[in-house]
């Protein structure tokens, strides 16, 4: 296994990053800031103008549109079947974030966080098991979008951050895979990634050791597909890793309409696919049973399993002090690293509702293609049938970018 550096995703390739910064592009009449790519793997992280009436700047809360606030993306996936913010969701389950360097404000921004959306304060545990970590600025803002977000999708879970000293393999996968399974971690959330076809099979093989040691151990793996659409940032078409591992659910992109948001939230509008959701077939990964069970016929390994909102015109509000090319305070980000760890909160969830014994590592995938093929598909999810992601569509059933699709939260965990 090589120890190059996994990047975050960000458009910034140094092998693992994290993925998902994105805040909307640029238009005169929209009030926000030119576009800044991060370093960081997989994501672009474009900053909202700080000074644009409701966003950014400060602490106090955004309420504006575009940018959604928790309450709104709960509402518009139905986490609940009467919209009612549940503080329990996911008690006595504990997901683990796994990010290089980490940041150094994330215990106080979090806590901004919660006071703005009057959630109840985290139980968050950060540690730096492999060394002092550094500072760096990029992976703090995708420190505090992963920490915030799945924290805000289940409020009850601990939230256990793994700082790692770099963003190597070593250290993102070898190290902190097992060290999270090894201090109770039901759920594993990975916002970071590089594509397939830079890594050679030797890697890809040692890798897929520890994350399917993790998920025979009963850890549920979620990995961003990746911001760079089908190429992942390459010449030609190809997956994002880890996502594309048999033993990760690997979440895509979509761009969630929310039907009159307010601050006290919202109903599911409409939804398509995000042009630059990572997804494919995988060329290393043979299709595994529970895709060709479901009656999906591809050459390989299909990527993403689900979806979620990532577009950055309808990104989500983080909160990050750390100063990151001249900003700080709110800001809307985007990605397929916002789709991960709610998804994982979202699997965090299902076990604090269903128990670990009903849905795990060892059965997560059978499950959601389980619900696939059978008849509560359209109950528990919402087809996504209409984008491109620069090779593939989104069509009628399974796809390589949005996968069976995004979730009705409440009534996929009633079947799953």
């Amino acid at each position: 296994m090589t120890s190059k550096p996994l990047v975050l995703l960000a458009t910034v390739f140094a092998v693992v990053g994290f993925m998902g910064i994105f805040v909307p592009a640029a238009a005169d009449s929209s009030g926000f800031a030119t576009p800044e790519v991060a370093a960081v793997h997989g994501s672009q992280p474009w900053f909202l103008h700080p000074s644009h009436p409701g966003h950014g700047g400060g602490s106090g809360a955004p309420t504006t549109y575009p940018g959604y606030i928790p309450i709104q993306i709960w509402d518009a996936y139905q986490y609940t079947s009467n919209g009612a913010y549940n503080t329990g969701y996911g008690s006595g389950e504990t997901i683990a974030i796994i990010d290089a360097y980490g940041s150094p404000s994330i215990t106080s921004d979090v806590a901004t966080f919660d006071k703005a959306f009057g959630l109840p304060a985290i139980n968050l545990q950060v540690v730096q098991p492999f060394g002092k970590v550094s500072k760096n600025a990029g992976w703090a803002l995708e420190t505090s979008l992963d920490v915030e977000w799945a924290h805000a999708m289940a409020p009850g879970a601990t939230i256990l951050l793994i700082e790692t000293p770099s963003a190597s393999n070593t250290y993102l996968i070898n190290d902190a895979v097992p060290y999270a399974v090894q201090h109770g971690a039901n759920v594993i959330s990975t916002s970071w990634g590089e594509a397939e076809s830079s890594m050679s099979s030797s890697s890809l093989a040692s890798a897929h050791t520890y994350f399917a040691n993790a998920a025979s151990a009963g850890a549920i793996l979620v990995g961003a597909s990746g911001d760079n659409g089908a190429n992942d940032g390459t010449s030609s078409p190809t997956v994002d890793y880890p996502s594309a591992d048999p033993a990760v659910v690997g979440a895509g992109g979509t761009s969630l309409i929310i039907s009159n948001p307010t601050s006290t939230g919202g109903t599911y509008g409409s939804e398509y696919a995000w042009n630059s959701s990572g997804g494919g077939i995988s060329a290393y990964f043979a299709e595994p049973s529970y895709q060709s069970a479901a009656g999906i016929s591809i050459t390989g390994r299909g990527v993403p399993d689900v979806s979620y909102d990532a577009n950055p015109n309808t990104g989500v509000w983080v909160y990050d002090s750390t100063i990151y090319q001249g900003q700080k305070g709110w800001i809307q980000v985007g990605g397929t690293s916002a789709a991960a760890p709610q998804w994982a909160a979202i699997f965090a969830d299902a076990q604090h509702i269903d128990g670990s014994t009903v849905i795990n590592g060892n059965n997560v995938h059978q499950d959601l293609y389980s619900i696939y093929s059978g008849s509560n598909y359209g109950k528990a999810f919402h087809d996504i049938t209409v984008g491109y992601n620069g090779a593939f569509y989104a069509t009628p059933g399974y796809d390589e970018v949005t996968g069976i699709g995004s979730p009705i939260v409440y009534e996929f965990i009633a079947v799953a």
